[in-house]
């Protein structure tokens, strides 16, 4: 880190009690399990039966159930003062899943905590409920959301099912753009072929993106869900700039002492590159890395987002660049044994 923190001046609610998270064995959870531990909270995580709770802190609470059993959410918030939604997923291999998790499930867990009295629930969502961007124009949290892929559609269904039934309840949503740091494998991609000696690009390369260190995330969460804000509030949360794939992977040339040669795969190839990888996902039983919805991202325009009323509202200011991250994201690749 670089020692940068939050502006203390932000006034924020002070927390009453523990708070449940969902997705704690997760990336993102893992990292935001750890900064409510630091913070002084107490945690109870909500895992599923049979799931690897190595990562997370010793001083956590463990109720085991799953976003689609009533009865044990139930159990999981009761004596809760918050929750922190994090529980989702991102690669399935039926569309189906992806609104039996991202909205049926979110709609589970928000009756059960208007159910057990719970006085704050921060949803965390995605820039790809919103949808793609301009390269000129970030998203802002008042424009008409309009997500291109299932992911991003379910991801607005769970949204609008947090806000169409929370009811008197305070409740906060977050759209994280793309996340990386240590425990993510999606950009790991990306790293190990540029140790090949290659730098992957789809087209030109030059759309524009926001990102944001998933340690960074963890911090944005937390304070969203302590803002002294009206209830409703949606947010953002970024690196502060914006970003495209040659910087990217110049970055991560530097960090790795490589010298890559540039890999473009044609967009006119892209779609049956991205059908040949469903099919042997399908065969082989898993989810596509790159399928036809992540093909449909990574040729849109932009996607950038303004995170500045995430700013005004809780101080929030990024403690990584992406040179930083990216740099302390390969050190501990290499020291994981990833790479």
């Amino acid at each position: 880190m670089n020692g940068k923190s939050d502006k203390a001046s932000i006034s924020s609610v002070k927390p009453e009690g523990r708070i449940l998270l969902t997705g704690a064995t997760g990336f993102v959870g893992t990292h935001a399990v750890h900064h409510l531990v630091e913070k002084g909270y107490q945690v109870r995580c909500l895992v599923r039966k049979n799931s690897d709770t190595s990562r997370l802190p010793a001083e956590v609470e463990i109720a085991e159930g799953h976003l689609l059993d009533y009865e044990t959410l139930l159990k999981a918030v009761n004596g809760c003062w918050g929750v922190m939604h994090i529980g989702g997923v991102v690669r399935v291999t039926q569309v189906r899943d992806f609104y039996r998790i991202n909205r049926d499930g979110t709609a589970n867990l928000v009756k059960a905590a208007k159910e057990k009295n719970i006085k704050r629930f921060l949803l965390c969502s995605s820039q790809a409920a919103s949808g793609p961007s301009m390269p000129d124009l970030r998203r802002k949290w008042n424009d008409k959301p309009e997500p291109v892929t299932n992911y991003g559609k379910s991801k607005l269904a769970g949204e609008n099912v947090l806000k169409e039934n929370a009811g008197d309840m305070w409740f906060t949503i977050v759209r994280p753009p793309a996340v990386y740091g240590p425990w993510d494998r999606a950009f790991l991609t990306l790293v190990k072929w540029v140790k090949r000696g290659f730098k992957l690009r789809l087209g030109d390369g030059s759309m524009p993106f926001s990102i944001i260190h998933v340690s960074d995330l963890a911090r944005a969460m937390t304070l969203a869900l302590e803002a002294k804000k009206p209830s409703g509030e949606i947010y953002y949360a970024t690196d502060g700039t914006d970003h495209d794939l040659s910087e990217l992977l110049s970055i991560i040339e530097e960090a790795m002492l490589k010298q890559a040669r540039w890999l473009s795969i044609p967009l006119v190839f892209a779609p049956l590159v991205a059908r040949g990888i469903e099919i042997f996902a399908e065969i082989h039983g898993g989810s596509a890395l790159l399928g036809r919805d992540k093909l449909i991202e990574l040729t849109q325009p932009a996607w950038t987002c303004d995170d500045q009323p995430l700013r005004d509202a809780t101080g929030y200011k990024e403690n990584y660049s992406l040179s930083e991250g990216m740099q302390m994201t390969i050190e501990w690749y290499g020291n994981k044994g990833w790479i």
